[in-house]
């Protein structure tokens, strides 16, 4: 979705959001006489058996796009959401090779950005962000722009990344150079808590690396630049 960069205004606290989807090659089959879901991906079928209609419903809505699994777990009793939470999380780490992981905002625009698997053997290990260390993005990263979105693709790597709205622009061309969170939000003028997912989230892919300045000279041959430029 490309949509105008309107849903931040200077002073306005913003929330962001966990989202979770299917690609959109995957088809999700309920109603089976077992109560077993289906799944029809481009590496087989996947059967998940004995789902609790909490995680059937989950299941169906990835199925239409991005969607905050807390919201369906609204509806469950406060004495059995806790179980629900867990079998559900349970699952979607053994469905990691046919799951988009997605940060939004609080704005109803959809995801800000994605990260989408490419190989059956996909992994997303999602963890918070170092405070002090700098980050940058892998000098090897190809991007390109896709129906108005950005993408960022590392040769060989497990993942892409889709930055959803126009302003991820800046933070690509931001993270050119090492950066901690702090000067990385100062340079983009986002959100903090955006920011920061952000970057959770290209650090879990690899588009994006840790470490100090010495570590990222010797992973530069000295083009590592034009990874940021790319996205003019």
């Amino acid at each position: 979705m490309n949509s105008h960069i309107s849903w931040w205004q200077p002073g306005r606290q913003v929330r962001t959001v966990a989202l979770w989807s299917f690609p959109e090659d995957v088809l999700v089959e309920t109603g089976a006489p077992d109560g077993s879901v289906l799944l029809l991906t481009r590496w087989g079928e996947i059967r998940v058996d004995d789902p609790d209609p909490t995680t059937v419903e989950s299941l169906r809505r990835m199925s239409f796009g991005p969607v905050s699994l807390e919201n369906v777990l609204q509806g469950v009793a406060e004495d059995g959401v806790e179980d629900r939470r867990r079998r559900l999380s349970a699952l979607l780490d053994r469905l990691q090779h046919v799951v988009v992981r997605s940060v939004g905002l609080d704005d109803g625009l959809g995801p800000w950005l994605s990260a989408v698997p490419l190989t059956p053997s996909a992994v997303f290990c999602l963890a918070p962000p170092p405070v002090d260390r700098p980050v940058w993005l892998s000098p090897a990263v190809q991007t390109r722009r896709e129906s108005g979105a950005l993408v960022l693709e590392l040769p060989g790597s497990a993942y892409r990344v889709v930055l959803h709205r126009p302003d991820g622009g800046p933070l690509v061309e931001a993270l050119a150079v090492p950066r901690t969170l702090a000067g990385l939000t100062a340079a983009v003028g986002l959100p903090a808590a955006l920011v920061g997912e952000a970057v959770a989230h290209l650090l879990a892919t690899g588009v994006a690396v840790a470490g100090a300045h010495t570590e990222r000279a010797a992973a530069t041959s000295g083009d590592g630049q034009s990874a940021g430029r790319a996205y003019e």
